[in-house]
């Protein structure tokens, strides 16, 4: 579910020096003179951007030899405070063209993905950034091809959309705009009933009632080998919801997936079943019973499951 472009023309300064006017941003530079100084600019939005569509046009300083070697420009998403972790997609990062970069509060500024040589990139010239959020899979588009398309190790915070920028400056940013997408729940159970139901009955009816697209392991999304059908949709995901009820092989080996992921992921147990892997005994489980009364109960309970991971 997506909701409605809209462009991005409020911007507050956070590190560094920042001009606005007329819906552009353009940082000036780190401050102080200092040369210890960290040339660092981040500037947020109101918009709160985990998952959607972000673009804007970038545009990068000019210097005697080109475009510095210290310059980046990036559009930010996941952020929520220059000392948590944040994710940020766009030009001239490690002598790289395109860039998927993350923040991590002990060890700084890490390369996710890298792409091209820095030395292609022309100075001033205006460059279309589109990032796309779907999950932990970020796909960067520039000047509408996609150059980078990766899937993080860990979820992405739900912080603010913003921008940053590397270097001395100025680096220009213009014609910023947003889509956020309220994400997809990845069902995982066995091809089978009561299973399917129990997906139908009360799980896809909850998840859209959260503003989330259920999708059943069960769906072919393309053609080709649906395993590959089904990584992709767990890391594409928000969150998982996992029947574990009977001890079903690719039942296991998905859950095992997104956990790897570092996933959301909630389990759901028939009451009566054989005892949980010791290892799956620390995730949230939501334990129910075959029944009218106990349809109510999972309903109820799985709409918690889901408020307290969409409000983390």
């Amino acid at each position: 579910m997506k909701e409605q472009d809209q462009p991005v023309t409020n911007w507050a300064p956070i590190l560094g020096r920042w001009s606005f006017n007329s819906g552009s941003a353009i940082y000036l530079g780190s401050e102080g003179e200092a040369q210890t100084t960290v040339p660092v600019g981040i500037c947020v939005s109101a918009i709160r951007f985990s998952e959607g569509e972000a673009r804007a046009i970038v545009r990068l300083p000019k210097t005697e030899n080109g475009i510095s070697p210290d310059t980046s420009a990036y559009i930010l998403f996941g952020y929520r405070s220059p000392t948590e972790e944040f994710f940020g997609a766009g030009l001239a990062g490690w002598s790289s063209a395109y860039t998927i970069m993350r923040s991590d509060p002990g060890r700084g500024f890490l390369g996710v993905a890298l792409a091209g040589s820095k030395t292609n990139l022309v100075a001033e010239r205006p460059y279309h950034l589109v990032v796309r959020v779907r999950g932990q899979n970020v796909l960067l588009e520039v000047d509408g091809i996609p150059v980078l398309d990766s899937i993080l190790e860990g979820p992405i915070p739900n912080g603010r959309l913003g921008l940053f920028a590397f270097g001395k400056g100025p680096i220009e940013f213009t014609e910023a705009h947003a889509s956020e997408a309220h994400g997809t729940a990845f069902v995982v159970m066995q091809f089978s009933e009561p299973y399917h139901g129990l997906y139908a009955d009360v799980i896809r009816p909850v998840v859209e009632g959260k503003g989330l697209q259920p999708h059943h392991a069960g769906e072919v999304f393309t053609p080709g080998i649906i395993l590959d059908d089904i990584v992709r949709g767990i890391a594409e995901a928000k969150i998982i919801i996992a029947d574990i009820t009977p001890p079903n092989q690719n039942v296991f080996y998905e859950v095992g997936y997104a956990h790897a992921l570092r996933k959301p992921t909630i389990l759901l147990v028939e009451k009566g079943s054989n005892p949980l892997p010791f290892d799956l005994s620390g995730y949230r489980r939501l334990f129910y019973e075959n029944s009218i009364a106990g349809k109510s109960k999972l309903e109820e309970g799985l709409r918690k499951h889901l408020d307290a991971i969409l409000h983390e």
